[in-house]
């Protein structure tokens, strides 16, 4: 297993970058418009001025989805990303904003691993042979990624070879100095990743990271998924594309917005917006079928969020920051909507008390048991996830007497 190679330049300073690393491992692997403020909607929306959708961000895969997500929640807090990692690195921000999917980006980082591939190199510079860049010309990784359109004023890339999958590319980098301190860099604010697999090279699986800003371009960026097997990470058949992100300002939709695509990654630009403005993010469900979202509130927990067939939710705000940086859902404060209590029935089976209530996917609940009014039990040993469905407990341990009362606490998490 071998780590090698990562570089970062910024314009005005074409020779800086970081020397080469290389670590030895054991196996052949390397990584060289609506005027009011929401605060909760049922149903489609309509704005006077429609804003327009960014399509800048392109359509990545799902493992090069998977490994932004891995890098983004890391930036977003990297003393639980060394918790996780068994690490103790102090070389990188405590919190940088998360990177935003950019297309010519993508197809630069796609373009230089099947070069790599496919003429069995590994190396940052342009690979003699390449399909798509001439390397007297375009030697450098910010050549390729002007020649695909993007404007850069800094730029870095990571390479990786022989890795199993997103997870065991990403720590690789993570646990090389040059590389983790690429993706940590909060200079740096669109990622496009490139996988691609050759079964005639030395390494099989090439993975390449290109990074970037320009000029003044900042997003509100994120993957909407549904973590349905519960282990808190983003799977690739979890994501939930055809949900439409709009961003109200004062009331008023911002001039982009953006739909989550198919591995359920989206960025809106948002540059525009003055610092320190309140901006209220709208979730709304452009398809024929219910959704449920997990929308991380930081780095481990999740808040559910189930969208109806054309519904849509104002789901929380967030403050512009100064500056240009980028913004995802773990920095928007979720709007806390009216619960309304459900009607909590109570049947005898046997000696025992059935307790059955109607349950929403988003809130959670406990039921609770007293003789007095003043004392109460908890009947489960926590608060019990809403299903969506009718849910019930079975009171097995009232004890004796001629009264007893119950109620349901309900909390929205």
């Amino acid at each position: 297993m071998r780590l090698w190679n990562s570089h970062q330049t910024e314009r005005g300073n074409p020779g800086s970058f970081n020397p080469g690393l290389e670590l030895a491992a054991q196996s052949p692997v390397r990584c060289l418009t609506l005027l009011f403020l929401l605060t909760g909607l049922s149903g489609p929306l309509c704005f006077a001025a429609a804003p327009i959708q960014y399509i800048g961000d392109g359509v990545p895969t799902g493992l090069e989805e998977e490994i932004r997500w891995r890098v983004n929640r890391g930036r977003f807090d990297t003393a639980s990303e060394n918790q996780t990692r068994g690490t103790t690195y102090t070389d990188v921000p405590a919190w940088a904003g998360p990177l935003a999917p950019n297309q010519s980006l993508t197809l630069a980082a796609r373009h230089q691993s099947e070069d790599m591939a496919k003429q069995n190199l590994f190396q940052h510079q342009t690979v003699p042979g390449s399909a798509y860049y001439n390397p007297t010309t375009q030697p450098q990784p910010w050549d390729r990624m002007q020649a695909e359109g993007y404007s850069w004023n800094n730029a870095g890339e990571n390479i990786a070879a022989g890795y199993s999958g997103a997870e065991a590319a990403y720590v690789g980098w993570w646990k090389s100095t040059g590389h983790r301190q690429n993706m940590y860099n909060s200079a740096l604010r669109e990622i496009g990743d490139g996988y691609y697999y050759w079964s005639a090279s030395t390494y099989g699986s090439y993975y390449t990271m290109d990074l970037g800003s320009s000029g003044s371009t900042c997003f509100f960026t994120d993957t909407l998924f549904h973590d349905a097997n519960t282990n808190g990470l983003y799977d690739q058949t979890e994501a939930v594309p055809g949900v439409s992100i709009t961003l109200l300002v004062a009331g008023v939709p911002h001039s982009y917005f953006d739909l989550s695509s198919a591995v359920g990654s989206f960025a809106i630009p948002i540059q525009t917006i003055a610092a320190a403005a309140s901006v209220q993010v709208v979730l709304s469900n452009t398809t024929a079928a219910s959704v449920t979202l997990s929308i991380p509130r930081d780095y481990r927990n999740y808040t559910t969020v189930t969208l109806a067939p054309g519904g849509c939710r104002a789901f929380g705000v967030f403050t512009k920051l100064s500056g240009a940086l980028n913004v995802g859902f773990r920095d928007v404060t979720p709007t806390l909507l009216p619960i309304a209590a459900p009607c909590l029935a109570l049947a005898p089976s046997g000696t025992n008390i059935q307790l059955a209530w109607p349950s929403a996917n988003s809130l959670q609940y406990l039921p609770q048991r007293s003789a007095n009014l003043l004392v109460w039990t908890n009947l489960t040993a926590g608060y019990l996830a809403g299903t969506g469905g009718n849910m019930t407990w079975l009171d097995s341990s009232k004890g004796t007497g001629n009264r007893q009362f119950y109620r349901l606490l309900i909390r929205q998490p």
